[in-house]
């Protein structure tokens, strides 16, 4: 945690200790009445004036939103290196990708703990959506019109005319 003011040592332990009376994420009570009353107490004792003790609720306070601010940040920091490797990634698969295609002719090949190969996969391309008979259009509650193309390259397969749609055959690099 990131701490602006440095409280008291038994304060630190004593707030501790109230925090951990309650579910972290409801807020709600978690131990007897009676022990959270004496944990209470424990706080209160520790203090002289009642100022004192909002002062340092309130200085608690502030170091728990410099601690959010600096989870934030780093939050943001490691997006971006994932953001940055993914990129990488996609670079140098298109490198290997570029490479395997000219240098082995699309032939598995293994390499050290790797194996590059290419996985076939089909991909249902609708030329023209207007064209689509009602029978393979599925509608919503909320007038969202999805097409199901695993149904149409179904229909195709199995010899059914579909005029408005065809099966791509593609090519996927895989590196494992």
């Amino acid at each position: 945690m990131s701490n602006i003011y440095e409280l008291p040592q038994e304060i630190e332990a004593a707030l501790f200790k109230y925090y951990s009376c309650f579910d972290e994420e409801t807020w709600e009570l978690i131990v007897e009445e009676s022990d959270f009353q004496k944990i209470e107490k424990e706080l209160y004792d520790l203090q002289n004036q009642k100022e004192e003790l909002l002062n340092w609720y309130l200085k608690d306070r502030a170091n728990r939103l410099a601690d959010n601010a600096w989870l934030d940040n780093e939050i943001k920091r490691l997006q971006n290196r994932i953001k940055i490797n993914n990129a990488k990634i996609k670079r140098v698969e298109k490198i290997v990708d570029y490479n395997f295609k000219e240098m082995y002719k699309w032939k598995a090949i293994a390499f050290w703990n790797f194996t590059v190969n290419y996985r076939k996969s089909k991909q249902t391309i609708i030329e023209n959506q207007d064209l689509i008979p009602e029978s393979f259009v599925k509608r919503e509650m909320i007038e969202k019109v999805s097409i199901p193309k695993a149904d149409i390259k179904k229909a195709i397969e199995n010899g059914e005319v579909v005029p408005w749609a065809t099966i791509q055959e593609n090519q996927s690099l895989s590196i494992k």
